[in-house]
This record gives structure tokens, sequence and C-alpha cells, in this order.
């Protein structure tokens, strides 16, 4: 096996150095997508991969319906799920219907790892936004030392008086990832590295082929992070955002940018709240301090989702309504947990606020792409199911 970088590599060298020798057979796709199954140390698994050579791996409408499928075939087989994931976040110029794909995209995520799927990613040079979700959803990520994860990519971080580039990159890379522990491991970036690591990992599953459920631990690990932090350049943020669960509906009022904090306060009043959960959102969407991604921001968002798709898989209704403007991180965790999602009046759901979008996009027509559709087609869209505010 060649000792090239991973994370220089083309999808096909990837996954033909993770597969056991001659195994190795593609599936159907209808995207960008990559997929394929075969062995790993011997046991059949499938494996799913975003293309950066594709318009930077990004997730659109399509790759997140072949991502679907991929998640009910492993499911359906039984079979782990490896996710190559090297991509730049959402097709951002999809508009609205975007949003609802990554809804649906992560509910099946989330609805397979409390099933007990076993999942891992493999990181490649770029995991923002969306992408990054995605990743968070399986149980383990593995980085090379240069690879970007964050919610946001470096630019809106240093936009938002993060610091210049060189400390914006040193809070959100490999290094400082694996430094938090637990779930994430740092690898040598070559190939020979992540195939050890991939084989490591199917050998090291339970014989039920059931991953278990961690998700209590992970919240006190999640607290206890909050407490100190890692990155002296980039405190530990306090929570900004209000809760109040009585009386009344768990609601989110202000319209603030939600950070670390204010999502694993979330996360915890909801596991206690009363049955049904009435969640009342008015959040811009999520935060862009560096503060809160040193602290791996995605993280504390596919937590809160987790939780609350817990509730509703145990029988707890959790009724999502989006009282004010909605976008990003925050929208895509509450929306794919949630058992139903309505668009109150006065509600609307964009990609991104427009502050971020500004220190993205460069064509004025893509960035009008972001502004809140006619109401008629959000559920035609799958954003919303509801919407009350046309009654």
């Amino acid at each position: 096996m060649p000792h090239s970088g991973f994370t220089g590599a083309s999808v096909a060298a990837r996954l033909t150095a993770l597969f056991d020798a001659g195994t190795e057979s593609p599936l159907p796709s209808t995207s960008g997508l990559r997929l394929a199954h075969g062995s790993v140390a011997g046991r059949p698994v499938l494996a799913a991969a975003t293309d950066p050579a594709r318009d930077k791996g990004v997730l659109g409408i399509a790759e997140c319906a072949d991502l679907r499928r991929a998640v009910r075939r492993a499911r359906e087989n039984r079979q782990p799920l490896v996710l190559l994931i090297d991509s730049a976040g959402a097709r951002l110029d999809d508009g609205l219907p975007i949003q609802g794909a990554l809804r649906g995209l992560m509910t099946e995520l989330l609805d397979a790892g409390l099933d007990g799927l076993p999942m891992i990613s493999l990181l490649g040079r770029n995991v923002f936004g969306g992408a990054s979700m995605l990743a968070f959803a399986a149980g383990q990520r593995c980085y090379a030392p240069g690879t970007l994860l964050a919610m946001s990519g470096p630019r809106v971080l240093e936009s938002a008086g993060g610091g210049d580039r060189t400390t914006v990159l040193a809070a959100i890379d490999g290094r400082s990832r694996s430094r938090h522990g637990g779930a994430e491991r740092l690898l040598d970036d070559t190939l020979p590295a992540y195939a050890a690591a991939l084989r490591e990992w199917v050998a090291a599953l339970p014989a039920s082929g059931q991953a278990p459920d961690g998700l209590d631990d992970e919240r006190r690990r999640l607290a206890q992070r909050l407490g100190h932090g890692l990155n002296e350049a980039a405190p530990p943020p306090a929570a900004l955002t209000g809760f109040d669960a009585v009386p009344g509906p768990l609601a989110c009022r202000g319209r603030a940018f939600v950070g670390a904090a204010d999502v694993l306060k979330l996360a915890t009043l909801a596991e206690s709240a009363a049955a049904p959960l009435e969640l009342l959102l008015d959040c811009a969407g999520h935060s862009v301090r560096l503060g809160d991604e040193a602290l791996i921001l995605t993280q504390y968002l596919v937590h809160l989702a987790r939780t609350l798709r817990r509730r509703v898989r145990n029988g707890q209704e959790v009724r999502l309504r989006i009282a004010g403007e909605i976008s990003g991180g925050i929208y895509i965790a509450a929306a794919g947990a949630a058992s139903s999602v309505d668009i109150a009046p006065g509600g609307s759901v964009r990609t991104l606020p427009q502050t971020s979008l500004d220190s993205i996009l460069t064509r004025p027509d893509a960035a009008s792409t972001n502004a809140s559709a006619d109401f008629a087609h959000y559920a035609e869209f799958g954003v919303a199911d509801t919407v009350s505010a046309l009654a």
C-alpha cells in the first residue's frame, strides 16, 4: 500500500485503501457521492464518501438523498457504516430546500445511531457546516493533523473577531479536536494509518453489532469541557440565551446566536421536561464565536439532536414551533430530531444568517436564494410539517 497522504488522495484511492483487497464493489449513486460495499478485517461494511474534487464535496439535495439510502441499506443489512467526509458543507445555492434535505438526513442518522448502527467518520481536509454534523452522527471520528472541522469556516470565524487566520486554524484543526479525547482520534495523514484505524474499529465492535448509547456519558463530558476549555486565546463562553421551561413550552427567545453553553443547557432542560415537550425557538442561528468552535460546537448541537430524538423514540413527542427567524445548525439539530415542526406567525427559516453568507458567497444571485421561501412551500421542501402562520 503506497504511503501517500489520506487528505491528498483521491476518493477512489481512499476507498481502495480501506477495503480488504479485492472486496470493494461500487454501489449506484445519483449524486457526487461515492458509495461502495466490501469487507474490512473480514467483516462486510458499507462506505459513503464525499468527493472533494467535485465542487469541494458539497452536500446538495441529491447527496442527502443518496446518504439517506445508504443509511437505510446499512441498517437493513446490519452492516457498519463508514463515512468518508471531506466537504465544504451544504450547497448553499440550493436555497431553502437544502434545509429540508439536511433535516431528513439528520433524522435518518439519529434513528440509525439510536438503533445501535455502528458508524465511524474518517475525515479528510475540510469538514464544515452540515458535513461536520454528519461526522458527529457517528460514534467515532478520525482526524489528520491538518483536518479542519467546524460549524463555520475560517473566513466566517475571522470576520466574527476570532483572530487572525493562524489562530483560527489552530483552534479547529485535527490536533485541537483530538485533544478533547473520547471519540476524537488523531492519525498520521497516510492511507495506511486510516486503514489500520478502521480495521481496529471494526475488530472492536461488539458481537451483537449494536453500538452502545453513550448519550448520558457524553453530556457529562461536554459539561466538564465547558468548565475549563482547552484554548487560552478563546476561553469557554457562558450561556447567553435564556430558556424558560415553566410555565408552558421550553422557549428560547431573543433571536440570539446560540453557543455551546446555550445548546447544552437546552439539552439538559429537554431531558427532564414533562412530555409532550413543546419547544419554541426564536434563535437567529448557531454561534460564530471562536470560543464556541474551540469546544467543538458541532458536538453540542448533535448532542442536543440526539437528546431530543431519544425522547421521540421513547414515545415522548417533541413539538418544535419556530417563532422567529432561524437558520444553520440549531435548525438542523432541532428540526431533524422533532416529532413535528410548525412555523408559527413571525417564524421563518433560512440556510444561514445573512452576515455569514456575506462572508461565504460572492455571487449576489446565490445569496438571494437564502431568502425565506413562500410559506406555502415549506412543507413541500420538508422544512416544516405545518405552517400555522398561514392560518
